[in-house]
């Protein structure tokens, strides 16, 4: 059972999530946001969590169910994602991991989830969500995790 639940009208979730970049740090994956509908918009892959699961056990289960990666992962940030006019508030764990190439991906549109295969020198040009995502994504080196609170998800 997802970690999803609803007090006086406001939406609450936990999603662990993962930044994707192949080993030379040019190309990162990104799932559409179906949520959007006007334009094209992203987020991490990943899902929310279940109860009694760690980030790490959802991220690895999400990535696996989705794209048949089996990844290392390490914590890199903590979102904490917050849309008052929208009565939703998610905690967002978000995860690094390194793929040898994209090409072992055998599907990109399952139906449900569409995945994307971004250069990193245009994600500037792409509405990633939440916008500090963008920067996460841009780093070259995680090396302590950092925390940010966002109001512009949705």
């Amino acid at each position: 059972m997802d970690i999803k639940f609803e007090i006086d009208g406001i939406s609450f979730n936990v999603r662990s999530s993962c930044i994707i970049k192949d080993k030379l740090h040019k190309k990162v994956l990104l799932n559409n946001m179906r949520a959007i509908k006007d334009h094209e918009a992203f987020l991490l892959p990943g899902g929310r969590l279940n109860i009694k699961e760690n980030s790490f056990e959802a991220i690895k289960r999400e990535i696996e169910e989705e794209l048949g990666l089996n990844l290392e992962y390490k914590l890199v940030s903590v979102e904490e994602n917050i849309s008052p006019e929208n009565n939703f508030h998610m905690l967002e764990l978000v995860h690094y991991a390194e793929i040898e190439s994209f090409d072992i991906i055998k599907e990109l549109d399952d139906g449900w989830d569409k995945f994307k295969i971004v250069d990193i020198e245009n994600i500037d040009n792409i509405d990633v969500r939440p916008k500090t995502i963008k920067e996460l994504i841009k780093q070259e080196k995680y090396e302590t995790i950092t925390h940010h609170i966002n109001y512009d998800w949705l």
